[in-house]
This record gives structure tokens, sequence and C-alpha cells, in this order.
């Protein structure tokens, strides 16, 4: 039922509004009609899709709603209309950063940490991002070895001093009579004609193919593979 309204006329006495029974009859039935609503019309609702609610139920018609309370460096206070709440948090909380060779605390007397670059290592910062690059170089590295073979890509080895290594199992540094076409003295290979020349080249070409024949052999110039 709807509720009724009691019909009060235009000025008082003038015998147009309902009359004092009439009036109570409609007041009681309203009553009645509240009364047996169920359940209780008003509820409350949290708004928005984020963060947390503070209305927590309707029990009966009274609405229910949570508390606030304060967690870590936080204190709340409030008055008659308004709740503040308060952090007492200052600076970064304890953040412990390890290196190789040591670590340290940053906290809030401590907060700066830089990281900054060493031998043939450059930092760069870009907004939030650090970026750390490296370099290795054969110029600057005392002591350079090799992990495994070296690809040499079909490229020439220049402007080097002593090679000091063997060929191919060889050290021809050793071998009888070859040091001085290595080591191209002057005095004694430097050739006044084509016989001489000749010469020279043959002796050399049987100390690169035939390591293993006697000096016999290589002063008699036989070339033989066998």
């Amino acid at each position: 039922m709807a509720i009724q309204t009691v019909n009060i006329g235009t000025i008082a006495n003038d015998g147009t509004g309902d009359d004092l029974r009439e009036a109570f009859v409609k007041v009681n039935n309203n009553f009645s009609e509240l009364d047996l609503r169920a359940p209780e019309k008003t509820t409350g609702a949290n708004l928005g899709s984020g963060g947390e609610g503070v209305f927590a139920q309707l029990s009966g018609s009274e609405m229910q709603f949570k508390k606030l309370i304060g967690g870590t460096a936080v204190t709340l206070s409030s008055d008659g209309n308004a709740i503040t709440i308060n952090s007492t948090a200052t600076g970064l909380p304890l953040l412990q950063v390890f290196a190789d060779n040591n670590n340290t605390t940053l906290d809030a007397n401590n907060t700066t940490l830089s990281i900054q670059g060493g031998n043939l290592v450059t930092t760069n910062l870009t907004g939030s991002t650090i970026t750390i690059n490296s370099e290795t170089s054969l110029l600057t590295d005392l002591n350079p070895r090799l992990g495994a073979n070296l690809d040499g890509n079909n490229k020439e080895i220049v402007n080097t001093s002593d090679i000091k290594s063997n060929v191919h199992g060889i050290d021809i540094r050793t071998m009888d009579g070859v040091q001085p076409f290595i080591t191209m003295d002057v005095g004694t290979v430097n050739p006044t004609n084509l016989t001489s020349i000749l010469a020279h080249l043959t002796t050399l070409s049987t100390f690169i193919c035939c390591p293993q024949k006697t000096k016999a052999q290589r002063n008699a110039g036989q070339l033989h593979l066998g």
C-alpha cells in the first residue's frame, strides 16, 4: 500500500479537509504500512572499483562501517569533521646492497647508492634505467690468453715482433742452416746472381717441404717428398 496523505483543506476550519477521525485512520494505516515493510530499504555502498571500502554491512536498521587502523609508521587522528592520516616514515627502509668485496646498508641516513664503471666498463643512466657496457681490449690486457683455437678468418697477422711458437709442431728456429733464411742475414744470404737465388730458393723449399732430410740431402738440393 502507498503512503496516504491527510487532507488538511485550504484554510483552517473551511470544512474541505479530512475530519479528525478520517485523518487518524490514514495515520494509523501509514504506520502499519511502514511496520510491514521488509527488509529495511536504507543501506550503504562503497563507490568505485579500487581501494578498500569502509562500509561493512546493514544490521537491522543500523549501518555498520569498518574502522581505520594505522599500520607501520602510520598514525590516525580525528576531530568532529575529519580523520587525518599521518606518516612517520622518513627516507628509505633498511636496504642491504652487496658487492664482490663488501656490502653496505641504505637507510634514512644513507640514501645514496652510486653505480660507477671500472676498467673498460661504462654506465649510462636514462630515466630510471641504468645500462652497463663493458669492453674487452687486447691493447690494455697485460696478460691476454685464448680459451680456444683462434680463427683467423682468412686474414693476415701483421705488425708483429718475433712469433715464438712451433709450425706444425716443429720449431724451425732450431733447424740446422735455416737461421740465415729466417733472420735474412744479408751477410750470409745475399744472392749476387740468378744461380745463387735459385740455390737459395731450392734450399729454402727443401726446409719447408722436407725438414726431416739430412743436411747433405738439403745441400744437394734433393726435394724428394718421401
